[in-house]
This record gives C-alpha cells, structure tokens and sequence, in this order.
C-alpha cells in the first residue's frame, strides 16, 4: 500500500516532493500551501505507478494526473516555481546534474 509521508522544508529542499516507488513511499513537503500540497500528493503518488523510463516523460504524465485532480494546486504550483532556486533546481535536472 502507498506511504505519503509530510516532511518539513529542510528535509526535501529544494524538492516540493519526492517518489520511491521501489519502497512505495512519496514525500511531500508540509509547508507548502494547502492546495499545491494536494496537488503534489497526487503527483507524487503518480509516480509510486509510474513505470516510464525517460525522466521528463514521468514529470509530464505526473503533472497530468495531479493537475486534473487540482487544478488550482497545479496553478500555484506553477506560480511558485518561477522562484530563482526552483528555476536553478530545473536547470541542473535538465543538464543531468541532479535527479
């Protein structure tokens, strides 16, 4: 059965969230806004099934799932994303220096 655990900022940062699927825990941060934190539950819990090889594929379908169930969540989420240290965060994922 899938875990959802809350953790605080430090624990996860700069993450929102972060999937095992291999242990079927997702984390997820506490701090953030009630609505993103939906959002990224289910984003997160996505990915617990998720079984698609490319990284970038997996963060699409997750987005998906998670923006159909909260939309509003997947929005703000967005918003809040467009902070320097996530934009950064992206960047390195993107040029393979960080998973």
């Amino acid at each position: 059965m899938p875990q959802i655990v809350y953790l605080p900022r430090e624990e996860l940062y700069p993450r929102y969230g972060y999937a095992q699927p291999s242990r079927q825990i997702a984390y997820v941060r506490e701090d953030l806004p009630s609505c993103v934190k939906k959002f990224v539950t289910v984003h997160e819990r996505y990915h617990l099934g998720d079984n698609a090889k490319w990284w970038f594929w997996r963060e699409i379908r997750a987005n998906i799932a998670g923006a159909l169930k909260h939309p509003i969540g997947f929005m703000a989420c967005v918003l809040m994303s467009l902070a320097p240290y996530r934009l950064k965060y992206y960047w390195q994922r993107i040029i393979g220096k960080t998973s």
